[in-house]
């Protein structure tokens, strides 16, 4: 049975990865998942500075910087020096990046839109339960 729940796990992670290559969001496929809580983190946030993301995300400042050059060099943050306090750099994310989140969100969007239209209210309350007890799962044996 693993097998199979295997097979089709990575069969619907390759679909996303090939849509996302194809409609241009090839940045967002290079990121981890600590990159992208980095990314929401500064588009939700009004030009934070690097200090205000470390303490955030609980990282140390080495860490984000790290970060946050590998984002600038995708071309998905800017950094700007503040103009009073030199030593003060601020974070805000490109038009590249909210570009591709659109793209994204128009895709989720559409699947769901279909998904509601094809599938039966009660199996797609099963698949949301399915997929949100996968996730626990997962998370729970993922070390921090």
């Amino acid at each position: 049975m693993s097998n199979s729940i295997q097979r089709a796990m990575v069969n619907l992670t390759q679909l996303i990865r090939l849509h996302d290559y194809y409609e241009g969001a090839v940045e967002l496929d290079k990121l981890g998942a600590i990159d992208m809580y980095y990314l929401e983190a500064i588009n939700q946030l009004d030009n934070p500075t690097i200090g205000t993301i470390s303490k955030l995300l609980g990282q140390s400042t080495p860490n984000t910087n790290y970060h946050i050059k590998k984002l600038t060099s995708l071309g998905l943050v800017i950094k700007k020096i503040d103009d009073e306090d030199r030593r003060v750099t601020h974070l805000s994310v490109t038009e590249d990046y909210t570009n591709a989140l659109a793209q994204q969100s128009e895709f989720w969007d559409n699947l769901q839109e279909r998904l509601e239209d094809e599938v039966s209210p009660r199996d797609l309350a099963i698949f949301k339960r399915v997929l949100r007890q996968t996730t626990e799962f997962i998370a729970e044996n993922n070390p921090r």
